[in-house]
């Protein structure tokens, strides 16, 4: 049994892994973790580990190098998961492990290549973020950055401060990416912070469908 969890940062998607591995038994591919390990020599320059340290080094989208720490990241993480896809086997049928796939939030900038390959040999659950949490989202964003691909969602008009372009094109971003996960899904689950403690993976299992 092979699930993938797509979505935005912070839609619970290493939390729901988490439960998997210790409720079910599952081995967790932790994406974020693996791009980390990619980046190492880069941080490890400014003294910088974990997903902050990630963050920190991605930097905001206005900023000089933010295009070209943003290109090698997402280099990064098509080369992983183009690695998984490949120890998945042909369709992902016949592995001795169950596994949940915790991607980031970019994982949709990967291609259509990477993506349907993914799809063949899982099954991709999209954990949608409640349109009431998307402000709450944004706050924590500035407070506590994560790196984020912006890809073409940001631009900054003349005079606009930094917090404001970014508050201006981040719903840009996030309808862009809903619409991109919602169209390589094979089902949608809506989770808020309220109810992931009552969240059954028994159920989410079952409701996914996951081969």
């Amino acid at each position: 049994m092979v699930i993938t969890f797509i979505g935005l940062s912070g839609s619970g998607k290493s939390y729901l892994a988490h439960r998997l591995v210790e409720e079910k038994g599952f081995t967790r591919r932790n994406c974020d973790a693996l791009i980390e390990e990619r980046l190492a020599d880069e941080l490890s320059v400014d003294g910088l580990s974990g997903l902050d340290g990630v963050a920190e080094w991605m930097g905001q989208p206005m900023q000089e190098t933010f295009k070209s720490r943003q290109d090698l990241y997402l280099r990064h993480e098509r080369d992983i998961m183009q690695e998984i896809i490949e120890d998945l086997g042909d369709d992902g049928w016949g592995l001795e492990d169950n596994i949940v796939i915790d991607t980031t939030g970019s994982v949709i900038y990967t291609g259509e290549d990477i993506l349907y390959n993914l799809k063949k040999r899982s099954r991709l659950v999209y954990l949608s973020v409640p349109e009431s949490e998307l402000e709450f989202m944004f706050k924590q964003y500035l407070k506590e950055p994560k790196p984020v691909v912006w890809g073409d969602s940001f631009d900054q008009k003349p005079g606009e401060s930094d917090r404001d372009a970014l508050a201006r094109c981040y719903p840009k971003l996030i309808r862009a990416r809903q619409r991109l996960y919602q169209q390589y899904a094979d089902v949608t689950f809506v989770i808020d912070r309220d109810n992931r403690d009552r969240f059954s993976v028994h159920r989410l299992l079952n409701l996914a469908g996951a081969r």
